[in-house]
């Protein structure tokens, strides 16, 4: 049964309307991460928006301090979802899922900005590496193994939004992905297994995230079969730019459709991840 929690969040001057925040979620998720998005709310949020928190479907860990990961789904009040609309599927990095890093900076700090002018809906899943688990920086790419677990967790995110809406079918659904850091192994893993591919998706980000081989296993995966604008953002001189670099350097690697950006100093991974939204057009 899903429980209700509401923060009201008081502007000033007096004149100024309050802004609500309306959290809801599910028995058993873990209290500290309502604790750490409702307060990331209070500090970042100038927009009403309701959130819904879930046990993640394939979740069940562990290692997980809780036994079972849980995904943030944001839905600014302007957010229509009966027109169609896009759904940022972000997968964060190492020790993620925190208030100030991911929560704050990376996903509010970012994405408040669009709201009223772009109609969307943010999807953060708890990944393997999150702050949560034993494993904060190991188990890259262990999350949605086999084919069609990736799509149990999107059916799982449209049902949140049905019921949200009280509709009985959505408008159409424009998917974009980012995967910072770390996250660049989720890409990686449900592109080789082809659920990536099955949804409509329009864009992918790589956030300073192609390490090791994982930009080319993704495009030997699905994602290469696809042309679907692929954005590769990283910083001169560090592993990921490194692999991207020679990834592109191969023969026929390197199609029209996928673009890489190198950033010079003063960026930085953390920079980058901060800043990646509006560096990669991803609401634009």
């Amino acid at each position: 049964m899903l429980k209700l929690y509401i923060l009201i969040f008081f502007l000033y001057p007096p004149t100024v309307q309050p802004q609500v925040s309306t959290v809801i979620f599910n028995k058993g998720v873990n209290k500290q991460v309502i604790k750490d998005w409702s307060d990331s709310l209070l500090k970042r949020a100038t927009v009403d928006s309701t959130t819904y928190i879930t046990k993640k479907v394939g979740g069940k860990d562990k290692l997980h301090r809780v036994g079972h990961r849980d995904t943030v789904i944001w839905i600014p009040y302007t957010t229509d979802l009966s027109k169609e609309f896009t759904v940022v599927l972000w997968f964060h990095g190492h020790r993620g899922y925190v208030p100030r890093r991911t929560f704050q900076d990376r996903v509010l700090k970012q994405f408040i900005p669009y709201v009223g002018l772009k109609n969307f809906v943010v999807v953060i899943p708890e990944l393997p590496w999150s702050i949560h688990t034993k494993t904060p920086t190991a188990r890259n790419g262990k999350v949605w193994p086999q084919p069609g677990d990736f799509m149990e967790f999107i059916s799982q995110t449209r049902g949140v939004l049905i019921t949200h809406a009280a509709l009985a079918e959505l408008g159409k659904i424009d998917y974009k992905v980012v995967g910072h850091s770390a996250g660049g192994s989720v890409i990686k893993r449900v592109s080789l297994t082809g659920d990536l591919c099955k949804i409509n998706l329009s864009m992918v980000v790589w956030s300073d995230s192609t390490y090791g081989k994982w930009l080319k296993d993704a495009w030997s995966g699905c994602l290469g079969s696809v042309k679907v604008p692929t954005e590769v953002f990283v910083r001169k001189f560090g592993p990921p730019w490194k692999n991207a670099l020679k990834f592109m350097k191969e023969p026929k690697s390197y199609p029209e459709f996928l673009h890489l950006h190198v950033k010079q100093k003063p960026w930085t991974h953390k920079l980058i991840g901060n800043s990646i939204v509006k560096l990669s057009g991803v609401l634009d």
